[in-house]
């Protein structure tokens, strides 16, 4: 086990108590904390990544709504430039670029491969449970340590901000979120659940928490390594985050 990450034993034992509500845990935090994550409770880092998600999500609605209703350039007349040397409008030479069509197959594939992945995480219909009250369920019968909520985050927030592979909806985060946490455990802890318990907790069944796992890894392109670095910059852009949106209420 590693010395900066605490046990799932050690978390299983915090689960023992009454779980505080992730904002009031949060507002004890304050905003000069700890540069150590493990510092912080799991339940403060369980807040920030629904915070994280959440915020995806309105970000998403809002880009969709501004695509539907902006207005789709009309092409203009022939776009002529001033010649320095004459005085002379010149129309300007428009030089193609062409690549061959094993390029566009490949890239065509690929894109195909995304879409299908991310469909995968889609429910017919909004869950009737928030994101929140879904994360609490997890954290009372699956607690987890404060790193791998954050690396949860870091993943999601990669995929859809950096890569934009996947968008994050009502309808996708709650099974994004699931498998985020099974990939997360996986990669930061020596000891992770059994597959039956985290489907049973995550409203899955195993062979669905399977293809979900399996997918989340093909969509973050396998880009699993995590080290204390980068959970610290998460947390600080975490923090921004719910700083702002507490700004804007």
């Amino acid at each position: 086990m590693n010395k900066e990450s605490p046990s799932t034993v050690a978390s299983l034992t915090e689960a023992t108590n009454p779980i505080r509500s992730p904002k009031e845990d949060e507002s004890t935090l304050g905003s000069n904390y700890p540069t150590d994550v493990f510092q912080i409770s799991p339940t403060v880092a369980l807040g920030l990544l629904c915070t994280g998600v959440e915020m995806l999500v309105e970000s998403s609605a809002e880009e969709v709504g501004y695509s539907r209703g902006a207005a789709v350039p009309v092409p203009g007349p022939l776009v002529h430039s001033d010649s320095i040397s004459s005085g002379e409008s010149t129309p300007i030479r428009v030089t193609g670029l062409y690549r061959s069509t094993d390029s566009y197959d490949e890239a065509g594939r690929h894109l195909k491969q995304q879409s299908v992945l991310s469909k995968r995480f889609s429910s017919k219909r909004q869950p009737p449970i928030t994101l929140q009250e879904y994360l609490l369920r997890m954290h009372k019968f699956c607690p987890m340590s404060t790193g791998v909520y954050l690396a949860t985050s870091m993943y999601i927030m990669r995929m859809a901000t950096i890569e934009r592979v996947i968008v994050v909806s009502r309808k996708n985060m709650h099974r994004l979120v699931l498998a985020g946490l099974r990939v997360a455990m996986k990669s930061l802890e020596d000891l992770s659940y059994p597959h039956s318990r985290v489907a049973k907790v995550g409203g899955v069944t195993e062979r669905e928490l399977s293809r979900l796992e399996i997918s989340f890894c093909f969509l973050a392109d396998f880009e699993l390594r995590v080290d204390a670095d980068m959970l610290v910059d998460q947390l600080r852009l975490l923090r921004e985050i719910g700083c702002r949106g507490d700004s804007l209420r």
